[in-house]
């Protein structure tokens, strides 16, 4: 998630980088109004004709490298060869999938994807065997990574400890979380780094970047930003940690259960990864509390409601962490 400052919508600047792009200029009004904005903004819109949605993404380079835009693409173009179900680029006019442009004195990261079909996980009634397809479709995804050729343009976990520890520095994390770094730190070393156990992940494989399509029965993946060389265990946590999104209470158990079932069709689960879950659910709420801090550190001019709102869950996100961690 961006800084607070960043929230805010920008119609204009949308239209300034939609001129790169082919688009509905009849639909355009009423399509931008969808936007959303987090670790990027993003501005649905219609192609040329009115046929077909896709998503403008921008992001300010004070937020993100462009480089970080440039090897996401190019793992989702590699991913799309592979036949993975993941959205894919939508190119300008003059060819390019993503570029770095200035707007109003401010250097903007641009990119656009296509609509992925289907409905995001928690938006749907799951079911265990809906919960079995995500588990399988993630597998794949991993199965797949493994041969990834490019993986070490992505920042790996060390660089995420890093960025961890700055901003526990910088934004004075409480003592208890500082020790509560050390102690993850050191367990993570004493993990295996194999083929089998390490490289690029998604990182945000949670029920709102995850799509089904009923008509079809068919998944998509959309949004590989944060994705890092990482364990595999960690997509593995943060899935099955949001499994109350993707199904009723009183399924979860069944639905973890067979989510892990479909996972191992797809891809290997040796114990070593099965017992490194919690410590990975440990590095996550690290890696949440750091952002927390971070998004939180500068204010923002005449906070709307729905800002406040934001501040105020942040805030509370943040207290139920510092409680979940032991001192």
């Amino acid at each position: 998630m961006m800084k607070l400052k960043f929230l805010y919508e920008d119609f204009d600047m949308a239209r300034e980088c939609l001129k790169m792009y082919d688009y509905d200029k009849e639909s355009l009004d009423s399509m931008l109004s969808y936007f959303r904005v987090s670790s990027n903004a993003v501005y649905p819109f219609r192609k040329a004709g009115g046929k077909g949605v896709c998503f403008l993404r921008m992001s300010p380079a004070e937020e993100k490298e462009y480089k970080d835009v440039e090897t996401e693409v190019r793992l989702i173009c590699w991913l799309l060869k592979r036949n993975i179900p993941v959205m894919k680029p939508y190119p300008m006019r003059d060819g390019k999938l993503s570029k770095q442009i200035r707007i109003k004195d401010e250097l903007i990261n641009v990119s656009c994807f296509e609509a992925v079909p289907g409905k995001p996980l928690d938006d749907i009634d799951g079911d265990a065997e809906i919960a079995y397809g995500y588990g399988k479709l993630l597998g794949k995804l991993h199965k797949n990574l493994k041969d990834y050729p490019f993986a070490y343009e992505r920042r790996d976990h060390t660089d995420l400890l890093d960025e961890v520890r700055k901003r526990f520095i910088r934004y004075h994390a409480q003592d208890k979380m500082m020790e509560e770094f050390r102690r993850v730190v050191i367990l993570l070393d004493q993990l295996s780094v194999t083929r089998d156990t390490y490289g690029i992940v998604h990182y945000d494989f949670e029920p709102d970047n995850v799509l089904f399509d009923r008509d079809t029965g068919s998944f998509g993946i959309i949004d590989f930003d944060d994705s890092i060389r990482c364990w595999y265990a960690l997509d593995i946590v943060r899935a099955l940690d949001a499994m109350n999104d993707v199904v009723k209470e009183d399924q979860i158990e069944e639905a973890k259960k067979r989510f892990i079932e479909g996972y191992k069709e797809e891809c290997l689960l040796s114990e070593e990864q099965e017992a490194s879950i919690l410590l990975m659910r440990r590095l996550v709420q690290l890696q949440s509390y750091g952002t927390i801090l971070y998004v939180l550190s500068e204010d923002a001019d005449d906070k709307p409601d729905w800002m406040m709102e934001i501040i105020d869950k942040l805030k509370i996100q943040l207290r139920k962490i510092e409680c979940n961690v032991s001192a």
